[in-house]
């Protein structure tokens, strides 16, 4: 009896088209999760139909992800049952013949064939299906995304109540596991994730490793405190209310700054801040109050007083809602410790700036041969960035003057040399009980 052969052509094309509807899925996945929101929001501004839909699914990317989630599983499944047999029935006959010499392997074909048929399905599932789409939306997040919008939109709708129990379902599971949040994986990024990203971008060569410093810092600028980042109140310099201009002057010549705070009595008692353009603004206009006293003189504005423990993200808003360019710190006990600018809190985040009135030497200059002199009351995060080194941070201390004390417990003197690691720390400058310089090398 003559036996029919199957029509092996529509299940041949069928299995392609299933791999091609499994590939769309795929595509859909990846889009979703790397497509960035602002690409398809500006878009959407444009009037592009596609981003728009595709703006609606990255508003709840789960049901999105749910629907190709859903997608991909009923291809898997469907490429088995309509593929499998007719490949089957294509490969006996092959390898029966192949078989035929060796009567006592013929009972083999069929297993074989088997397993034959499932590494093909396999193979084109995992490189037409699978990896090849995936690459793709990797590499086109927009244009993929644009691409799958109305599809994908037309076959959530249709397959609701489907995409709806699978989303709830994985909810479902996730609340049991006791994970919260999106199902999607499309949750707003961490502080911390996102400095990750910035890490593997420079050491990929994606961003040059200034350009790392200073998105490091911007994102730690937040949540970084006062005190961190204020002149501490023995490097304050400040003039007395009752003081003339031309004390100020002679204060101003020595120092250079372009604002002085301005005490009564002790530094304790600060009352308010002066500008040295206003006063040599007030002193052209008239030379006559050379020497009258600052309390005289409409001159001396409010001061910005902010406790130590504020964060420096907020003092800065607020000094710059209140165009203010300083600020006293004060201690817990009510006393000054210290002051901050306008410009010291930007240099938290771009590095060093030089006031407008002031030459000052670098905070780390190279002299040669591997040797560079530190201004010692640079902070540590700092002089790592600038000389590559790891010297520990702690809150014990916060600069490389209050390091090396903590090296040594007590004040050294000029000439003094400390050790870490294989580096060593010679003190150059003493100003009092203050390291004022180091020079540090390798040995």
């Amino acid at each position: 009896m003559e036996t029919t052969q199957p029509n092996l052509l529509w299940p041949i094309i069928g299995g392609l088209l299933i791999i091609l509807a499994n590939a769309f899925f795929v595509t859909v996945e990846f889009a979703i999760v790397t497509v960035r929101r602002g690409q398809i929001g500006r878009l959407t501004e444009e009037g592009n139909a596609s981003a728009r839909l595709m703006a609606r699914m990255l508003h709840d990317p789960d049901w999105a992800i749910a629907g190709s989630q859903l997608g991909i599983t009923v291809a898997s499944i469907l490429l088995g049952i309509v593929a499998e047999e007719p490949l089957k029935h294509l490969l006996s006959p092959m390898l029966n013949r192949v078989f035929a010499r060796a009567p006592f392997l013929t009972g083999l074909s069929a297993a074989l064939s088997t397993v034959l048929v499932l590494l093909l399905l396999s193979f084109l599932h995992m490189v037409l299906g699978e990896q090849t789409p995936k690459t793709i939306a990797l590499r086109f997040p927009v244009q993929s995304a644009l691409l799958i919008a109305r599809p994908m939109t037309l076959f959530a709708r249709l397959a609701a109540p489907l995409v709806w129990v699978v989303d709830h379902s994985t909810a479902l599971v996730l609340r049991v596991l006791g994970v919260g949040g999106q199902t999607g994986g499309h949750g707003i990024h961490t502080v911390e994730e996102l400095k990750e990203v910035v890490r593997e971008s420079q050491a990929e060569g994606v961003i040059p490793y200034s350009d790392q410093r200073m998105l490091l810092r911007a994102m730690e600028f937040g949540s970084r405190f006062v005190r961190e980042a204020m002149i501490p109140r023995t490097d304050i310099v400040a003039v007395e209310r009752t003081a003339t201009i031309d004390e100020l002057l002679h204060t101003f010549r020595d120092f250079r700054h372009s604002r002085f705070p301005v005490y009564e009595d002790d530094l304790d008692h600060i009352c308010g801040v002066i500008s040295m353009k206003e006063v040599l603004s007030r002193l052209v206009d008239d030379p006559a109050t050379l020497d009258r006293p600052l309390i005289e003189l409409d001159v001396i504005q409010p001061a910005l007083v902010a406790p130590e423990s504020r964060h420096i993200g907020d003092l800065f808003n607020e000094m710059r809602r209140d165009r203010t360019h300083m600020a006293i710190v004060i201690d817990e006990f009510g006393g000054t410790a210290g002051l901050v600018t306008s410009e010291e809190l930007a240099e938290e985040v771009v590095g060093r700036l030089t006031d407008e009135w002031v030459t000052e030497p670098p905070s780390v200059a190279a002299v040669g041969g591997g040797i560079f002199e530190i201004d010692a009351q640079s902070r540590i995060d700092e002089v790592n960035e600038a000389l590559r080194l790891a010297l520990p941070t702690s809150p014990d201390y916060e600069t490389v003057a209050g390091f090396l004390l903590f090296l040594i417990r007590r004040i050294p003197r000029t000439g003094d040399v400390i050790a870490y690691q294989d580096l060593r720390f010679t003190v150059l400058q003493m100003a009092g009980p203050k390291i004022e310089r180091v020079r540090v090398e390798r040995v």
